[in-house]
């Protein structure tokens, strides 16, 4: 099943919809666990036929670490067909040639895994020994990692008409067509989408696409989540080029080294995927995105202004986060409980470092 020439519907839920590539999965809660998991996806999706190597790190994972891991459901492309693997109370549904049927991960103390030939129509995964999966219209999930509560796949299909023949028969065989989107023969509307560099949509516009997206399928909803704060490098002279006389901000704020500032008026979830987090889904927090690094976790830290002090903590990361004082060279890792940052301290998450300006006495005017 080419999961690149079919959509990936997502459904409603609790839990996390990840897509790599070819690679999809679904983790029904999140714990200590949920970042090697999708790390270990990551790290060899990108190989031909990932499903075993996936397996092998997966199992390093879940047998070889002490805490629990959520239960899960993942699909990968092999050199046989495609690999369904499920873990816990999750399930799946396979529809094709040969008819339906069910997969429940339940039934294996360890888990149910299983290769499945090819055609396939449509691929659910889900919660639960149902595999009832109800995904929220035109959704199109191409890349990252998005709140759900499981996928469909639906294979792409060959297109009738002498006038798309053509593109039709390279669906068929697999094979993208490059007048069309991934996820659509040539000839089918396309669905609204919001651009990103890499990965894609919130289902029902419930959050803003996540760091280094591509896109998603866009549906109306009454709200819409922040818009991401990305690290990127404005150009020094763009005050120059527009006429503008050059403008200091008054407010404190937080500065990166590539000179991007963050007022500190609010509160922020640091991360390079933090739109995941509950907190910016109510609208209580900014989302500042780092840079894709694979030390960073998508929630790596929070930080929270209180009368004018500015407060930070880990969120329970493996890599930490590092604070220094103004003057001092050292770093020191803070922990889960608010550590004060002072005017002039510094904050350092894998290689990227940002400082705390205070309020400036001369703004210009």
């Amino acid at each position: 099943m080419r999961v690149e020439t079919s959509t990936i519907g997502i459904a409603p839920g609790e839990g996390l919809v990840a897509r790599f590539g070819e690679v999809v999965i679904y983790l029904v809660g999140a714990n200590a666990s949920t970042e090697r998991i999708l790390g270990a996806v990551e790290a060899v999706a990108d190989v031909e036929h990932p499903g075993a190597a996936i397996a092998q790190r997966l199992a390093a994972v879940v047998f070889g670490t002490g805490s629990e891991p959520p239960p899960f459901g993942l699909v990968a492309p092999t050199a046989d067909g495609t690999l369904i693997l499920l873990r816990g109370p999750v399930s799946a549904m396979i529809s094709g040639a040969e008819g339906s049927r069910k997969l429940v991960g339940s039934r294996a103390f360890t888990w149910v895994d299983e290769i499945v030939r090819d055609p396939v129509r449509t691929l659910s995964v889900g919660p639960g020994p149902d595999a009832q999966v109800s995904p929220y219209p035109r959704t199109d999930l191409r890349a990252g990692v998005v709140p759900g509560g499981g996928f469909v796949i639906h294979a792409a299909v060959r297109r009738s008409g002498k006038k798309h023949s053509r593109a039709a028969t390279k669906v068929a065989a697999g094979e993208p067509v490059a007048t069309a989107p991934a996820g659509l023969a040539a000839g089918e509307p396309e669905p609204v989408v919001d651009s990103g560099p890499r990965t894609g949509l919130a289902p029902a516009r419930t959050a803003e696409p996540l760091p280094g997206t591509r896109a998603w399928s866009a549906v109306p909803a009454p709200q819409r989540a922040p818009e991401p704060i990305r690290l990127r490098k404005e150009p020094a002279n763009a005050a120059q080029n527009n006429g503008a006389a050059p403008q200091q901000a008054s407010a404190a704020s937080l500065v990166a080294e590539d000179g991007t500032s963050y007022p500190l008026d609010r509160a922020y979830v640091i991360g390079r995927g933090p739109s995941v987090d509950e907190s910016i889904r109510r609208k209580t927090a900014d989302p500042l995105v780092l840079q894709r690094d694979r030390h960073i976790s998508r929630v790596h830290a929070y930080l929270s202004v209180d009368a004018g002090k500015v407060f930070l903590r880990d969120a329970g990361t493996a890599a930490g986060t590092f604070v220094s004082t103004p003057g001092e060279p050292r770093w020191t890792r803070i922990g889960q409980s608010p550590t004060e940052l002072p005017p002039g301290g510094r904050i350092r998450i894998s290689e990227q470092v940002l400082t705390y300006q205070p309020e400036s006495p001369h703004a210009a005017t």
